[in-house]
């Protein structure tokens, strides 16, 4: 039986704010929240891997917001439920700058659209798995601000 994973994570400075992220030891993001390094959650300086993933989705990240990236690269392992990972897989899959009616998702993915929304608010890695690429009730400002840059309106802090 493996012992628990240990997870690297940065805190970025980004166009959208604050932002956690957190690696593992094969530089597979795990977490991307919107939101600064929770102190509880400090680390160890992390091996050269960690460094360059962080660095590669900084630069990714960078490149989106400026609207010069479509499809981001950095390798993605979220954790999740079968249920959960099968909705993240299918976020995954929506075109950039599409836009899927959380109705018509649920409906594909065979879900009452509650459950399918709870599952998209859930999503750990933020912008990158793009949750906002169907909009739910409840979501934050970042949400409406990712869909507009992806419809070619340039990104602006909300």
């Amino acid at each position: 039986m493996m012992g628990p994973m240990h997870l690297w994570h940065y805190e970025l400075a980004s166009p959208l704010g604050p932002l956690r992220a957190a690696f593992d030891g094969r530089g597979r993001l795990h977490e991307l929240a919107l939101e600064g390094l929770d102190p509880r959650k400090t680390s160890p300086l992390p091996p050269k891997e960690q460094r360059e993933a962080k660095r590669f989705l900084d630069l990714q990240l960078e490149a989106y917001l400026a609207g010069r990236l479509r499809t981001f690269t950095v390798p993605l392992d979220p954790q999740g439920t079968l249920a959960e990972l099968r909705v993240w897989d299918a976020l995954l899959a929506i075109p950039y700058g599409k836009v899927e009616p959380m109705g018509a998702f649920a409906a594909r993915m065979r879900m009452e659209p509650e459950a399918a929304a709870a599952i998209c608010a859930a999503n750990p890695i933020a912008v990158l798995i793009p949750a906002h690429r169907v909009p739910r009730e409840g979501e934050g400002p970042v949400a409406a601000a990712l869909r507009a840059l992806e419809a070619g309106h340039g990104w602006k802090l909300p």
